[in-house]
């Protein structure tokens, strides 16, 4: 049996013929990196994963130690954007600092006896990592897989890259040898973003973000509001949650609650501790609890140890692309950063401010309309459920022309073109008027004096 073909190794002469879960990891990173990055693919095998990434337009080079892999992937994965040479992966040691943009190293950690050596020099080579291992917890190595040295715990994988300069900035997973890569899944294989820690400093915004390009096209963003019921009945008839969005984002502690891709959390959870040794019992107590397992990405103000999953939200990146500089809730937040990675469309749950004394008891609501208006005016759509108060929605379509008493507003829009046009209709009385203009009881029949808030 040559090196070639031992049984390790991915070899098909088209990438219809390679494993999915191999696939589905570089296209992961192709898509995760942005645009025309300089990579090194360590460990590339034939080349197909090299031959994806320039297909995505990053220029590669593909180190191999079996000279027979190199030549297959000459013949059959060539690509202008792509270099594969022979050699053990150590000789990453001989670049500069930064001559990558990015490395990926996928399913090759297990391999090395000790890995340590070739991570560390990987780290100044290449501030940005996408890497996977077999998922010890998932897929017990005990000592019987043939070339694997040991598989990896996610404690014994952050603690392997933290070892060699790396932090995590991200954590997903596959399930199985026919599975896309997914944030926040514990299954057969472990897949990371990392990124160089500088002089020993934790990054003040480590994770990478996907340009517009590997953005998703709708997300769905929860919050704990009353409307937020109008979700669970909308994606159960739908049959799942993918089938309404390509991600979910959860605000605070429904993080612990609902599937999600992502969750904001921007109190800074050195104040959350205070506040839940002052109260032990407390709501915030629990959601401290649970943050501290959570792998993430969970968006905050400032990273704290002990919460492996916090990200740093990235302020200045996001009053940069959209410029605007106005976040007074958790909510305007998520809105903000769906708007600075580019989606296509946003949906709204629970996002309703609607407490009957929203004035006195809870701001937010004009700052996450600001940033709606800021994502229409960017083409983005926008929805929000029939029983929310945010955007006036629950007063019906009336409420949005004020001054129009004496008409019902009719719109029209075809192609992009709306007209308006009047249709009469009788004075409302003086009592009805006043009784508009009374604030005192609140829009939303279904919310009595307990609040409920955002």
């Amino acid at each position: 049996m040559t090196d070639l073909a031992n049984g390790e190794r991915q070899v098909a002469p088209s990438i219809e013929g390679i494993r999915r879960d191999h696939v589905a990891r570089y296209e992961f990173a192709a898509n995760l990196l942005g645009e025309q990055k300089r990579v090194v693919d360590l460990a590339c095998g034939i080349g197909y994963g090299s031959a994806l990434l320039a297909d995505a337009g990053h220029t590669v080079i593909g180190i191999d130690r079996c000279q027979g892999a190199v030549d297959y992937g000459k013949t059959h994965f060539h690509r202008y954007r792509v270099v594969l040479c022979a050699g053990d992966i150590m000789e990453v040691a001989g670049y500069e600092r930064d001559a990558f943009d990015a490395a990926v190293c996928f399913e090759t950690i297990e391999h090395l006896e000790d890995p340590l050596p070739m991570l560390k020099a990987l780290s100044v080579a290449a501030p940005v990592l996408v890497a996977s291992v077999p998922n010890e917890a998932v897929f017990p190595h005990g000592g019987r897989i043939k070339f694997h040295h040991r598989h990896y715990t996610r404690d014994e994988f952050k603690g392997l890259l933290e070892s060699a300069g790396y932090e995590i900035t991200g954590w997903y997973g596959q399930i199985g040898p026919q599975s896309e890569v997914e944030p926040d899944v514990e299954g057969r294989t472990i897949v990371v973003t990392a990124a160089r820690v500088a002089d020993g400093v934790r990054p003040a915004s480590a994770e990478m973000q996907p340009d517009k390009k590997g953005a998703p096209r709708r997300v769905v963003i929860l919050g704990l509001g009353p409307s937020l019921e109008m979700y669970s009945d909308h994606v159960k008839r739908l049959g799942g949650r993918k089938a309404f969005a390509d991600e979910v984002w959860a605000i605070n502690a429904l993080g612990d609650l609902y599937q999600c891709d992502r969750i904001f959390h921007m109190d800074d959870l050195r104040i959350q501790e205070a506040r839940a040794k002052a109260v032990p019992g407390s709501n915030i107590a629990c959601m401290v609890e649970w943050l501290k397992r959570h792998p993430g990405p969970v968006y905050t103000s400032q990273i704290v140890d002990g919460y492996p999953g916090l990200v740093a939200f990235p302020l200045e990146e996001v009053i940069n692309s959209t410029g605007q500089a106005y976040f007074n809730s958790t909510a305007a937040y998520a809105v903000a950063y769906a708007v600075h990675i580019g989606v296509e469309e946003i949906n709204l749950f629970g996002i309703d401010f609607s407490y009957p004394n929203a004035h006195q008891a809870e701001k937010g609501r004009a700052c996450v309309e600001f940033w709606l208006g800021m994502a229409s005016a960017r083409g983005i759509r926008v929805g929000v459920p029939e029983n929310t108060s945010l955007l006036d929605t629950i007063e019906g379509h009336d409420a949005h022309f004020y001054g129009y008493d004496a008409v019902k507003v009719k719109l029209d829009t075809v192609e992009d073109v709306t007209k308006v046009t009047f249709e009469p209709r009788e004075l409302p009385s003086a009592a009805a008027i006043e009784a508009r203009y009374d604030h005192t009881k609140h829009p939303n029949p279904h919310v009595s004096g307990q609040a409920k808030g955002a």
